[in-house]
């Protein structure tokens, strides 16, 4: 299969109007074809980050393209290129690898994206309401759920400690979920109390945020930043296989604590 081929293919499935909402509010990492290499393509490797570790792995599988949620920034808005980025810059040229990258597309996503598939997962219904600027999404349980039941349910899915601040209700009717790094500052929190949040999940936490969000009566889960983000580049993954029975797709995981 030629790489032109699978770049639109990618880009007619993502649509013009996500990918022009994701330039334009998601500068700081790559949504699309950040590196081109060889033009014939049998093997693709996903992954969550563009890391040495991660790009060996996909060079041993043979991989001639690589996916991933976090592609190569530079120290933006200065472009520092500091000699970690150079040495994967050189990786990619010297093994002809092409290099995907989708941040915002993949976070924000209404079927594959990662707050998406998570909502799913978690058995709740995903509503037509976005959250925080487009990177989120509302969901909702058909039954309300006891918050300790959740807490065990996340840790099981994210394979991760989840950092538990349990506030408010008991029983969780309603979940937003950021996935990554998405601390709520206080326009965010506006919006989770004006959309009626139970329980907010995201990745990480903040010192501050633990009495705040007991003040606003919000349970707020922590889960990983790289536990909440494996599962867009894996939906996205499914997708190619079933368009594309003859590649060899793989995901890659290099397990990260945070």
């Amino acid at each position: 299969m030629k790489l032109t081929q699978f770049k639109k293919f990618l880009d007619k499935y993502f649509g013009d109007k996500l990918i022009e909402k994701a330039r334009k509010d998601d500068p700081y990492l790559p949504n699309g074809l950040q590196w081109r290499g060889k033009e014939e393509i049998k093997k693709i490797a996903l992954g969550v980050s563009a890391n040495q570790k991660f790009f060996q792995k996909a060079i041993n599988f043979q991989a001639e393209v690589v996916i991933v949620h976090h592609a190569l920034g530079s120290d933006y808005p200065f472009f520092l290129y500091l000699p970690t980025l150079q040495k994967r810059l050189e990786t990619l040229s010297k093994n002809n690898l092409s290099l995907f990258g989708y941040h915002y597309i993949l976070d924000s996503h209404p079927k594959i994206g990662n707050n998406a598939q998570i909502i799913k997962k978690l058995g709740a219904k995903k509503l037509n309401i976005r959250l925080h600027d487009g990177w989120g999404w509302i969901g909702e349980f058909a039954k309300a759920q006891p918050i300790n039941k959740l807490q065990r349910k996340c840790k099981n899915l994210f394979n991760h400690e989840i950092f538990a601040v349990k506030a408010g209700k008991t029983l969780v009717k309603r979940i937003g979920v950021v996935s990554g790094g998405g601390i709520p500052r206080a326009k965010e929190n506006l919006e989770l109390l004006e959309k009626e949040v139970d329980l907010y999940i995201t990745g990480e936490i903040i010192e501050e945020k633990l009495q705040e969000f007991k003040e606003l009566g919000i349970a707020y889960f922590a889960c990983g930043h790289y536990a909440t983000e494996t599962f867009g580049v894996k939906a996205l993954g499914g997708v190619i296989k079933k368009k594309f029975p003859n590649l060899e797709v793989k995901f890659i995981d290099i397990p990260n604590e945070l």
